[in-house]
């Protein structure tokens, strides 16, 4: 994974990691909270073998055999001739097996040193145990090594460190735990968020937008909940989103200059793209700059523009092309004069009938002849065949995709199907990205931007 890939991973998924450390070091807090605090008391024993003071050889072999013997009697110490021995000598009520449970045995690598350390939820008792078995440990041993004609052991065994009493519990540790459980709920959110990522095949930036589909990434749209209520131009005419949907409008004029697109359907794959929302601000900022400009709500089944730009959806393009009325009589002026709308009309039978036929053909090449640019409302692609149909009488296709919601699938599958009828993309947008950084440009007055959404309310 290149460092780029991470950070922008880390970016995305941040409330997943943090969810994940968050849980484990709960888990972590609650099982230190409930366990009960450990102490140990440990005794030293020194092992030593019977040697002729004056014999130098004899000294050698001692130590050889006392070190030996150290490594059998970390068992031996174990075993229940020494923990019976203590349990009759406290008083305890602990089987040998069980009291063997709290002592560990270590070796002191090449000495004669053995460590014997017993582990209670009582310091005094953890002391108390490992005393006793200092004395039972140092007792048995001789017996076990004297012969029945040898007139001394040939090993002795000596306490050379007495169990001290325990000042702090060496289990938990909070600290170390705590640290541990960060680690490990760090290692497995980014597990979960690389995982999430491979698995999720929803479109997540311009760069990938770019990549899958093989157009230009015309601009992005951020999200905002207000875009969904009114255009820019009412809302935040000259605010960072305002300027994404002109950047938009100025890339169009870049695209095959060679050929005109005049008449522009937007549509996106499968609808909460919020092409309706940029058709309508696309047509608006492209009205700005003194074109003449149409907007048509080609989406028969679930007609959204009109309501947005708060028109009525009276009679509109279905009875345009049944010739119930005329074009004149059915468009309507918004924002002074600033833009024309055809809303849908009446809900046909046959949309896709209807948008493929050739009184739509005709009325879009009327429609050329008058107006710059004619911006069109289309329905979804891949769930009716109404936007197929559409956009074969058009110059163009802008593809609105959403952020996270468009999987590369259907984006591909969308291309294929307007490939399929010959319409040429001329780019696509992401839609409902990530905010800017940037705050509003500021080019225009306060009295103008209220000015301006005073004229834009009157319509």
């Amino acid at each position: 994974m290149e460092l780029r890939t991470g950070v922008r991973l880390l970016r995305e998924r941040w409330l997943l990691i943090t969810a994940a450390v968050a849980i484990a070091l709960a888990t972590a807090g609650l099982l230190t909270w409930k366990q009960t605090p450990q102490y140990t008391s440990s005794v030293t024993f020194f092992i030593s073998a019977w040697t002729d003071p004056g014999d130098v050889a004899s000294a050698y072999q001692g130590g050889l055999l006392s070190e030996q013997k150290v490594r059998s009697y970390a068992e031996l110490l174990r075993t229940r001739s020494v923990m019976g021995g203590v349990i009759e000598d406290l008083a305890l009520d602990l089987t040998p097996e069980e009291l063997a449970t709290k002592v560990t045995t270590s070796v002191v690598p090449d000495t004669s040193l053995l460590n014997a350390t017993v582990t209670d939820a009582s310091p005094a008792e953890a002391r108390r145990i490992a005393r006793s078995i200092g004395e039972h440990f140092a007792a048995v041993v001789p017996t076990l090594e004297n012969s029945s004609d040898a007139k001394q052991a040939a090993v002795k065994v000596t306490v050379v460190n007495e169990p001290e009493l325990a000042t702090a519990p060496v289990t938990p540790k909070p600290v170390r735990n705590l640290a541990l459980a960060a680690a490990l709920g760090l290692l497995a959110g980014i597990g979960l968020a690389v995982a999430r990522r491979a698995l999720d095949t929803t479109v997540k930036s311009a760069e990938e937008l770019q990549e899958h589909s093989g157009v230009p990434t015309l601009g992005t749209v951020a999200a905002d909940r207000k875009l969904a209520k009114a255009p820019l131009i009412v809302h935040d005419p000259h605010g960072v989103r305002a300027e994404e949907v002109r950047r938009i409008r100025t890339n169009l004029q870049f695209v095959d200059v060679d050929r005109p697109h005049k008449v522009i359907l937007v549509s996106g794959a499968l609808g909460n793209e919020g092409k309706t929302t940029t058709s309508c601000n696309l047509a608006i900022s492209i009205a700005e700059t003194g074109k003449r400009v149409m907007l048509i709500d080609a989406d028969l089944r679930k007609p959204r523009a009109a309501s947005f730009l708060g028109l009525p959806n009276g009679a509109g393009l279905t009875d345009v092309l049944v010739d119930t009325t005329s074009l004149e009589a059915a468009v309507q002026p918004w924002g002074t004069d600033l833009l024309t709308v055809l809303s849908s009309g009446s809900t046909p039978p046959n949309p896709s009938e209807l948008l493929g036929s050739r009184q739509m053909r005709e009325l879009l090449d009327e429609l050329r002849s008058f107006y710059d640019v004619v911006v069109i409302d289309g329905p979804p692609l891949l769930r009716v065949a109404d936007a197929a149909a559409t956009a074969a009488s058009c110059d163009g296709v802008l593809l609105v995709v959403r952020k996270g919601r468009t999987r590369r699938e259907q984006l591909k599958e969308s291309l294929e199907l307007l490939g399929n009828v010959k319409a040429p993309v001329i780019g696509a947008v992401l839609n409902f990205a990530a905010p800017s950084k940037h705050k509003s440009y500021g080019y225009g007055s306060p009295k103008a931007d209220r000015t301006l959404m005073a004229e834009a309310r009157t319509r």
